[in-house]
């Protein structure tokens, strides 16, 4: 049973520490000499009295005192005050006694004490796991074992004004024990801050009953102060017929802070530990899906590498991207997006074996590891989670279906490294989405040739750039009726110095994956108004023509591009009026509430804007009341077929009758025959381009294009 359960009644009592007047050794030592001097004095004295008296002739006692009465008074004097002597010699040496077991039952505590104390040191260089539990466990068995006590226990602060029991040993009622401070032993040492010594008849009726066997009749209840903090209260109860002192209250006394510096630094060493913890747990995993992120990945491959496994089991690396996740963004928003990524991560642990890893590398991209397996197992893994994909993710009241590419690598090499591998099954990836999507791709050597050729593509790329080394070529928008130049559609081309000249086809796609085509669209953008802008003002100053420049996604995202749009035109000398920018249906469904209001504030500034590719997607009719376009443009697909197809036909000729029905102009696309022309025109077509009518031209190119005798009449 614990102190801080019991009242006390009847013969029982309550003593503080400062009840005690117990003095030190030193103290007792100086006693001693005192008692010693005087009585040595004493003899001195009655020698000297009864020297004189014996001796000295002169003296002369009363009548009524004779001497053999002075001899025997002196003589029982010198008695009684030595019984005395001896008497308070026998006390003070009790008291030395009971003070030098005080002193070795204090070093016993302290000893066992610092012991803990050194393993808890010890634990914090080699950082094992000693807790704040062993501690207060080891606190318990000294104080029990060094005190010969039943039980005991130990109760912290839990609140300003609660104690909780952290630990017990022995047969206590103190185990989940809550007491408010002031309330019972424990709770007015806690008050208090000084420790009692408990001696009497306990009273048990507000607590569960116990033994009568279990119930002390002595203990203490001692604070632990660290640092003028109260950490809490140590309570010991003394086995039967045993009685506690005031020696081994002071004992105690002392233990206690000691034990309270102990479970001060315990608690200290836990939370760092925690918070080691939660630190490097944050720095290994992925803060959205919890799962591991590229740097415990790397450490768990380098781990699986170093494991020795059959020759026919290779360490294999997949790597996963969605194939079109970012419409999820950017029709939903990130909070949906975020959804799914979660939902995927439940995926991917539960499509893998128990041994295996998955990890997310950021956005769309995750990593599923196996640490043993064959080239047929991780190509069957992959469709497994190829599989778990097609089943549609719950996303508020819609269902979305994702595809995803995946590229895998394998060990090959007993020398391979974590980077190779991760390299690799990247490089696999980018063969995978090149195929389509829903493709899985087991790297080859060849695709690292390829990959190599990829970055110094992109490279050269980013050179070019930099130094405004792109070409901007003109394919003409010609009126049907006449052949007259109406407008100029800027297309990009590239002079590679070894590839020579390059298609925006084969370059764009690199470009927006590195993030180089705002670049290119904004210096394709200021070239094209400057070139039309000349030649409005010179050689077409009769007959000025509008210039189309395409405008990719991530140019139209941008948050300075309206600022920027409006500098470029104004610095290029060309009247907005006269600029088109082109944008396709993709755009305009990425996020329609931004769009619109970008396509807003891009008409506000007086340029026109033209969709491109109509036709190809499923809700353009729907939108083209909601945007302010002036310009659709029929896709080339419906072009080809114009001649033969009367469903081709249809429909171009129901775009026409829209566009004046709506009062925007129809440009046809991609035409290449004269009966194509001839077609277009009949359907009520008026503007039209293609490589029938004109190729793409240079600046020199479109200058000799110009100057040509029939579009001069």
């Amino acid at each position: 049973m614990t102190v801080s359960h019991f009242g006390v009644q009847g013969r029982g009592d309550i003593t503080g520490l400062t009840s005690f007047d117990t003095p030190d050794l030193e103290t007792i030592e100086g006693r001693r000499l005192q008692l010693w001097i005087m009585t040595l004095a004493l003899l001195a004295a009655t020698v000297l009295l009864l020297g004189l008296v014996l001796f000295w002739s002169e003296v002369n006692f009363p009548v009524w005192l004779p001497p053999a009465a002075v001899y025997l008074g002196l003589v029982t004097l010198v008695i009684l005050f030595c019984v005395y002597a001896i008497e308070k010699e026998l006390e003070l040496r009790s008291l030395t006694v009971e003070l030098m077991e005080e002193r070795v039952l204090t070093a016993g505590l302290t000893n066992s004490l610092r012991e803990a104390q050194v393993l808890l040191e010890a634990g914090k260089a080699i950082n094992l796991r000693l807790d704040l539990d062993q501690v207060l466990e080891t606190i318990l068995e000294c104080s029990i074992e060094l005190l010969d006590a039943q039980s005991g226990s130990i109760m912290m602060m839990h609140s300003e004004d609660e104690l909780r029991t952290v630990a017990s040993a022995g047969h206590t009622a103190a185990r989940g024990a809550r007491v408010p401070l002031h309330d019972g032993i424990a709770g007015r040492v806690a008050a208090s801050r000084e420790p009692v010594l408990v001696r009497g008849t306990f009273d048990w009726m507000h607590y569960k009953p116990q033994p009568e066997i279990h119930r002390p009749s002595s203990a203490i209840s001692v604070p632990m102060i660290y640092r003028d903090e109260l950490i809490g209260v140590l309570n010991v109860n003394a086995k039967p017929g045993r009685e506690y002192t005031k020696h081994d209250l002071r004992a105690l006394s002392l233990f206690g802070d000691q034990a309270a510096s102990a479970v001060a630094n315990a608690e200290k060493f836990e939370t760092q530990k925690v918070i080691a913890y939660h630190s490097s747990y944050q720095a290994m995993h992925d803060p959205l899906t919890g799962l591991p992120n590229r740097t415990l990945l790397q450490d768990r491959i380098t781990n699986a590498l170093a494991r020795r496994r059959p020759p026919e089991q290779e360490v294999v690396l997949l790597f996963l991207d969605l194939d079109d996740f970012k419409r999820v963004n950017d029709s939903l928003g990130h909070g949906a997006g975020d959804q799914v990524l979660i939902a995927l991560a439940e995926r991917l642990r539960a499509s893998v074996r128990a041994g295996d890893s998955v990890a997310r590398f950021g956005g769309d991209e995750f990593a599923v590891l196996l640490e043993a397996s064959s080239t047929v197992e991780a190509i069957a893994a992959a469709h497994r989670i190829l599989r778990d994909l097609e089943l549609p993710f719950p996303l508020e009241d819609r269902e979305v279906r994702f595809s995803a590419s995946i590229g895998i690598a394998l060990e090959r090499s007993r020398d391979a490294s974590p980077d190779e591998i991760m390299r690799n099954a990247f490089t696999a990836l980018h063969a995978a989405k090149e195929r389509g999507k829903g493709q899985v791709a087991v790297f080859e050597e060849s695709m690292h040739s390829s990959a190599l050729h990829r970055l110094d593509l992109e490279q050269d790329l980013r050179l070019a750039v930099e130094n405004e080394a792109l070409d901007v070529f003109f394919q003409p928008v010609l009126d049907l009726a006449d052949l007259s130049v109406h407008a100029l559609e800027a297309l990009v081309r590239w002079h590679h110095p070894e590839r020579g000249l390059m298609p925006a086809m084969s370059f764009v796609p690199l470009a927006e994956e590195s993030g180089l085509l705002p670049l290119i669209d904004r210096m394709v953008l200021r070239r094209t108004c400057k070139t039309v802008a000349e030649l409005n003002a010179g050689a077409l100053s009769q007959k000025p023509v509008f210039a189309h420049v395409n405008l990719s996604p991530n140019s139209l995202k941008d948050p300075n591009f309206i600022t920027n749009l409006a500098w470029d035109v104004e610095e290029s000398g060309l009247d907005p009026d006269w600029l088109v920018l082109e944008i396709t249906e993709s755009v305009i469904m990425q996020d329609i509430e931004q769009m619109a209001s970008r396509l807003r504030a891009v008409k506000s500034l007086g340029v026109h804007l033209a969709l491109d590719d109509f036709g190809t997607g499923y809700s353009s009719l729907s939108y083209l009341r909601s945007f302010p376009v002036d310009v659709v443009k029929i896709d080339r697909m419906f072009v080809d077929g114009i001649a033969k197809d009367k469903g081709a036909a249809a429909l171009v000729q129901a775009i026409v009758r829209l566009g004046l029905g709506l009062a925007f102009e129809v440009v046809a696309e991609g035409i290449e025959t004269q009966e194509q022309l001839e077609s277009l025109v009949e359907l009520g077509c008026r503007y039209g381009q293609g490589f029938y009518l004109a190729n793409p031209l240079s600046e020199e190119e479109l200058t000799t294009f110009l100057d040509r005798p029939e579009l001069a009449s």
